[in-house]
């Protein structure tokens, strides 16, 4: 359960490091590293449009209200009703007829959706919906987590029921979720989930120093845990200390080093993360 005395040790931890590191390499991976995932990542049209816009479309074309809804051929953004917050949405890959899972992502300090989600859009989109929210706070050229009180969980499910409204029996919003946050991302990640109950069986936490609570996690549900980070990253040994008295406490739990790297997001971030994503939503 958070507890806002979490949440301050947390944002002082953090605040640390964005001093020791500059707030500049706080930034998720900048927006040109888009272009390093593959598959279903296209270039962000200059408007694009909703998903709950693209599925009036497609009524309004005269399909029938109890048709399957059209999954959008590019990722989209959505609003979500919650402090007016918003998501960058990747689709599945495939359409089928039985609905698919959700792997949530959060962003960096002064981050943004798009750029934090492409090196995990393959993977996830492979399994199911990918949603990447955008934070609510203003921050540099992005925005950054709240991390005290229950603003960003709400500001999750709020868009996760965006998608759902949007693509009705498309969504499986029961199935346990995926999520995985990246720097200030993975403090407001782990105070999510450890609030939660039994919604996220797999957790993901990349550069950062969280040290989540192994009872916590268990009472909420999770299952698996991956802890990454660049050797040359200052959250590494922490992370690695986190990975072995998590599994010691009986949360299976991998890290994954992200190589001669610093704070962010490696050149070969898709393919370092694609078999730890596969293994922490259950697939091996």
């Amino acid at each position: 359960m958070f507890r806002p005395e979490d949440g301050a040790r947390r944002a002082r931890a953090m605040a640390t490091m964005c001093t020791a590191l500059g707030i500049a390499a706080m930034i998720v991976a900048p927006l040109a590293r888009t272009a390093m995932a593959t598959g279903p990542v296209a270039p962000t049209p200059a408007a694009p449009a909703s998903v709950p816009a693209m599925s009036a479309a497609v009524a309004s074309a005269g399909e029938q209200p109890a048709a399957r809804a059209r999954v959008p051929e590019a990722p989209a953004w959505v609003e979500a009703e919650a402090l007016a917050g918003k998501a960058f949405v990747y689709p599945p890959k495939a359409e089928t007829a039985a609905p698919r899972p959700v792997t949530v992502m959060l962003h960096g300090m002064c981050g943004h959706p798009q750029s934090a989600c492409a090196p995990f859009v393959d993977v996830s989109t492979s399994r199911g919906w990918l949603v990447c929210p955008k934070a609510e706070d203003a921050c540099g050229g992005g925005t950054r987590w709240r991390l005290h009180g229950p603003d960003d969980g709400q500001l999750v499910e709020a868009s996760v029921r965006a998608v759902v409204r949007g693509h009705e029996g498309e969504v499986d919003a029961s199935a346990p979720r995926v999520i995985v946050g990246f720097s200030l991302g993975g403090i407001a990640a782990v105070q999510i989930v450890e609030g939660s109950s039994n919604r996220y069986a797999g957790l993901v936490v990349v550069a950062s120093q969280v040290h989540p609570d192994p009872a916590a996690l268990k009472k909420a549900g999770v299952k698996r845990v991956v802890l990454a980070a660049g050797d040359l990253d200052m959250t590494s040994a922490p992370l690695q200390q986190d990975a072995r008295l998590l599994d010691a406490q009986g949360v299976s739990t991998r890290f994954v080093s992200l190589g001669k790297y610093g704070h962010g997001y490696p050149p070969d971030m898709e393919e370092k993360m694609r078999e730890p994503m596969r293994w922490v939503a259950g697939g091996g």
